[in-house]
């Protein structure tokens, strides 16, 4: 199962990505937590001291050992250069099962008890005025497009805004959660995630967190503007997280007031009942992979990397 946390700046995609994944682990599951914002916050929940940068995703050493693990026997990738952000997995590929706790992959990790954290990083300072972070986050989409998730749950803190749509990553969940303050602001994000989501075919994919509520207003705020079916529940707030935030006291679910728990059940309960079959996925990752490779300067460097797609594979297979 695959959840995406998304939303506008500041309105806590963090804290519920971070309750979530405590969520799953209090239950027994043993969650990937992925940090994909440029401002990295995840770590600091989950661990007293900070995130080895050996270990980020987005650096050019650990981008190079895990396309080339990934890449496998597929000869269908002629070399690193070709293997883009849309690069569809084969027979011949190798592939991150989430199930298998010796999976190369979780070398990029860090192993923090109850849940795995990965963390794809922000700018470097020689990245500074001559990168944008849609390169940082190409590897994660490669990452996902070439995973085994089943009997596992992958929960990742998106960038901000709607930039999931710049990538596949909108494509890739069997989930989008947005979570939305009961502010004009957020109603607007909800527009433009609610558009185009339609527009991508993943409508029925995005579900709604009201967060930041201070009283009755707020909340009846959101019930009014928001469609019903699409409201989960909403989140006040929270002393215990307030704590959380000005101590070195690490996230446990546990401490979470009550009220409010039985909201990240509820969560748990509709993804399960979301999870897509891979192939379904797969065939969204083919039409986005033609898309993006017909782009002319896609064209120009690299030739037609249409023929990346095998037509013959399936994950039923594996």
């Amino acid at each position: 199962m695959r959840i995406a946390v998304v939303g506008k700046g500041w309105s806590g995609k963090t804290t519920v990505s971070a309750l979530l994944a405590a969520y799953f682990s209090q239950i027994g599951k043993k969650p990937l937590l992925v940090d994909a914002d440029l401002n990295v916050h995840i770590p600091a929940l989950f661990m007293e001291k900070k995130f080895p940068e050996e270990k980020y995703l987005s650096s050019p050493k650990n981008v190079e050992a895990i396309k080339t693990y990934l890449r496998g026997e597929n000869d269908r990738i002629t070399s690193l250069v070709t293997f883009r952000k849309t690069t569809p997995p084969t027979e011949k590929s190798q592939f991150f099962v989430l199930k298998d706790y010796h999976n190369p992959m979780y070398q990029f990790a860090e192993d923090v008890g109850k849940l795995f954290l990965m963390v794809v990083w922000s700018y470097r300072g020689d990245e500074i005025w001559a990168s944008c972070y849609h390169n940082n986050l190409a590897i994660l989409e490669n990452l996902l497009s070439h995973m085994q998730d089943q009997e596992a749950v992958v929960i990742v803190d998106m960038v901000a805004g709607v930039d999931a749509f710049a990538s596949s990553l909108h494509a890739q969940f069997d989930m989008l959660l947005l979570v939305v303050e009961p502010t004009k602001k957020g109603l607007e994000v909800w527009q433009q995630y609610a558009d185009l989501a339609k527009s991508a075919g993943i409508f029925d994919q995005l579900f709604v967190v009201g967060n930041k509520c201070l009283d009755a207003a707020d909340e009846e705020f959101l019930q009014s503007m928001l469609p019903q079916e699409k409201l989960l529940g909403m989140l006040g707030m929270s002393s215990y997280l307030r704590t959380v935030e000005k101590t070195w006291n690490l996230l446990s679910f546990s401490g979470l007031e009550t009220q409010y728990q039985s909201l990240f059940s509820r969560i748990a309960e509709l993804l399960q009942s979301l999870e897509e079959p891979w192939d379904v996925r797969l065939e969204k990752l083919y039409a986005l992979h033609r898309k993006y490779v017909a782009q002319s300067f896609i064209k120009e460097r690299f030739g037609d990397l249409t023929g990346q797609i095998d037509e013959q594979f399936s994950f039923k297979k594996l």
